[in-house]
């Protein structure tokens, strides 16, 4: 195994050590996590400390102590915040944030700003639901230090209409301000145009922030700025091809830079899918200037990408050919190639595998899989084990590898207890709320049975008083039946009479796509993904919560759910930041019976930082390493 890039840790890229305490209102974490203050103070800063939260459903007000591990001008932070929820969707946020800086830390920062003295950052966040179709949110900062003041700001808004939506966000920082960003604007902007049933406008215009205050740990994503508009046109519900036309600039922010270049593109793809098979093809063709090695020159790409389910398991193999000149020379060749398989032999074992033989210089920030095995096997309730293996490119790294091997075990220890009294019963009906039947049903209570007579009555005797759950065989009913009431349910039996009763109605479901209308990057690596992008998707009806991790361009769906007000979250699950998701809940009222359908838009939204350099690291820069 190679050196980690973590001093003084052999096996993973840090240790962590941390215990949550939660219940109902409060909430506290003693150890290290990533902590967060605000967009425009501390966006995100790993470290070591202790966080409180109390939250009612009006107010909540909470704060932290950090010491970071990966960043070296902060030798300590402490923030207090306190939120009000005006509305449903609606909040206020006051802050104040309090950073002490290293005092014996003279190296050079490679972030372009240092302050000597403790800051003082007092901060005001809101945001505002106005109606069903916008959301408006932003923030302002003020920073203090011994010798500066600065100050900051962010807007953005969301827009989601019938035929049109879209959102817009522009964030600015003064030169002497104390907090992530300084001295840097940024701004985004996308929007999806309807305007016939098959037929869409896209537009997307992305400019990246270039100072902030970014850990160690992490290297910094390329700077990009870039603009992309085109027509998306869906001949059948299966099939869609798009064009483009744009600009894009790509900048290396490590030292020594491997890219630096501007494009003028013309970009055209097709995504059908054949029975079980879902086909997608691209093309680009552009003109590019190399900054790096001042030349000009042609950049075409050409991709495929085949992903097909059979047998409980998903394939996906793709490749991609491109004749550019972004890198070192004009004409340059480059081939990737790849495939993932992913697949579930029953409920207590599953296997995926990944191959990708390269991946394109923009990405070697990151860590990059090469080779990738996962296998888990639960062996009987309670006792399971996870096998992996990856080879692996570790960020800032072009040519040398890393082989990592896991094996881990786990086990869940359940105590059963048991109550034992007298004997009782239980007397119940199940209302007919629009199903066939409620004769005949099979009522389980713990290992007492019971089933319905042709009005749905149904009755349990003799039963040792204590807790039970109570549930239904869904085999003696109609496939889509569901009860009105979350079923399993607990049940405690006492002495006295006992009376539970429930109706059954017909079940309804949500439906839809991840949609990725629109791909920023020209390359292949977006459409078919040598490390697939996901989202989770979050349902809930205030009693019930369902969760799925869907790729981003897969259809989903949610069966059996109870009628009534549903709530869709989206999560980004680990989604890379350059990607945005416009829209991140929606509300439903579902009728039984119905198929209420839903598309989710996944664009190119980056929010990017600059690299800050460890100190003991800085020769890194200068020479780098060569195997």
């Amino acid at each position: 195994m190679t050196k980690n890039p973590v001093a003084f840790n052999s096996f993973t890229k840090y240790e962590e050590y941390f215990v949550n305490y939660k219940r109902e209102n409060f909430f506290i974490h003693l150890g290290d996590k990533n902590y967060f203050s605000s967009f425009l103070t501390e966006y995100a800063r790993y470290g070591r400390g202790a966080e409180v939260l109390y939250d009612t459903e009006k107010l909540s007000f909470g704060g932290f102590y950090n010491h970071p591990r990966f960043f070296r001008d902060i030798q300590d932070e402490f923030n207090i915040y306190s939120k009000i929820k005006i509305a449903k969707e609606s909040e206020i946020t006051a802050g104040y944030l309090y950073k002490i800086p290293r005092k014996d830390n003279s190296l050079l920062s490679f972030s372009g700003f240092r302050f000597h003295s403790d800051a003082q950052l007092p901060y005001l966040a809101g945001k505002f639901k106005l109606n069903k179709s916008i959301e408006i949110s932003g923030e302002t900062s003020y920073s203090k230090t011994g010798k500066t003041e600065g100050s900051a700001f962010m807007l953005q808004t969301v827009a989601n209409f019938n035929k049109i939506s879209g959102n817009l966000m522009y964030m600015h920082s003064s030169p002497e301000y104390a907090g992530y960003f300084n001295n840097t604007n940024t701004f985004n902007g996308n929007i999806q145009f309807q305007i016939f049933n098959k037929v869409n406008i896209l537009a997307n215009y992305v400019q990246d922030a270039k100072n902030f205050q970014r850990d160690t740990l992490l290297l910094a994503a390329p700077y990009r700025k870039y603009l992309q508009y085109g027509i998306q046109y869906r001949y059948t519900k299966k099939g869609s091809i798009t064009i483009f036309n744009g600009f894009q600039r790509y900048e290396d922010r490590l030292i020594p830079k491997e890219f630096d270049y501007k494009e003028q593109f013309f970009r055209i793809s097709m995504e059908q899918q054949l029975g079980i098979f879902q086909l997608n093809f691209e093309s680009q063709f552009g003109k590019t200037n190399n900054y790096l090695l001042n030349f000009s020159g042609n950049s075409s790409f050409y991709t495929a990408n085949v992903g097909f389910e059979k047998f409980r398991t998903s394939f996906n193999i793709y490749g991609s050919y491109a004749v550019t000149s972004r890198y070192q020379m004009q004409n340059q060749k480059q081939m990737y190639y790849g495939v993932r398989i992913l697949s579930r032999f029953s409920q207590k074992t599953n296997f995926s595998l990944s191959y990708q033989n390269n991946y394109m210089p923009e990405e070697y920030f990151a860590d990059r899989n090469l080779f990738e095995l996962i296998f888990h096997q639960q062996i009987f309730p309670g006792h399971e084990f996870d096998l992996s293996g990856r080879y692996t490119l570790q960020r800032g790294e072009l040519g040398n590898k890393d082989f990592i091997f896991s094996l881990r075990y786990t086990a869940r220890l359940d105590i059963p207890t048991q109550k034992t009294a007298d004997y009782a019963a239980l007397y119940g009906t199940i209302n007919n709320l629009g199903v066939k039947k409620v004769d005949g049903i099979r009522i389980l209570l713990g290992h007492y049975l019971s089933v319905t007579d042709k009005s749905g009555n149904f009755v349990f005797k003799n039963v040792i008083p204590g807790n039970y759950v109570l549930e239904i065989d869904r085999s003696t009913g109609d496939i889509n039946d569901i009860p009105d009431i979350d079923l399993p349910a607990s049940v405690t039996i006492s002495n006295r009479e006992n009376i539970f009763n429930f109706g059954l109605t017909s079940a309804s479901q949500i439906q839809g796509k991840i949609e990725y209308s629109e791909s920023p990057k020209p390359d292949f690596v977006h459409l078919s993904n040598k490390k697939r992008e996901s989202i989770m998707l979050e349902i809930s009806n205030g009693n019930q919560i369902y969760r799925k991790i869907i790729d981003v361009g897969e259809n989903f769906d949610f069966t059996y759910l109870r009628p009534g007000e549903w709530k869709v979250k989206v999560y980004r699950n680990g989604l890379d930041k350059k990607y945005k998701i416009p829209v991140d809940h929606f509300d439903f009222v579902l009728k039984p019976s119905e198929i209420k359908t839903l598309i989710i838009n996944v664009i190119k939204q980056q929010s990017e930082i600059k690299f800050q350099q460890e100190p003991i690291k800085v020769t890194y820069n200068e020479f780098r390493k060569k195997k």
